[in-house]
């Protein structure tokens, strides 16, 4: 039987443990993403996978990232990070009409960070 202050420690330890990362999936479709817009948060992490015929890629509108030329069934893990630019293309395949966003909230000035 614990204690009321090992019952207050265990409690405060489960509160300030850090929460864990989410993983977001973003689909390749060839014509597009799917879906095209993901809502993660910093720290979560957006997962790329080829599920078209044809080669593609996702990247940065500024090319600050990118997942490389993903081949059908290949796939690409993202970490969302503070600052990173959201919006993404196709850069493999010319005339490319396919885009996304990844739409996650910037931290607050005072936010703490872990």
């Amino acid at each position: 039987m614990l204690r009321k202050s090992g019952l207050l420690a265990l409690t405060l330890g489960l509160l300030a443990a850090p929460l864990s990362a989410r993983e977001h999936s973003v689909l390749l479709m060839g014509q597009g993403y799917f879906p095209s817009e993901v809502y993660p948060v910093i720290g979560d992490t957006v997962t790329f996978e080829n599920s078209s015929i044809v080669a593609m890629s996702a990247t940065a509108s500024d090319g600050s990232w990118d997942t490389g030329v993903l081949e059908p069934g290949e796939s690409y893990t993202l970490e969302v990070t503070e600052g990173m630019t959201q919006s993404f293309g196709d850069t493999v395949n010319e005339g490319s009409i396919a885009t996304g966003l990844i739409a996650y909230e910037p931290a607050q000035a005072g936010d703490a960070q872990n």
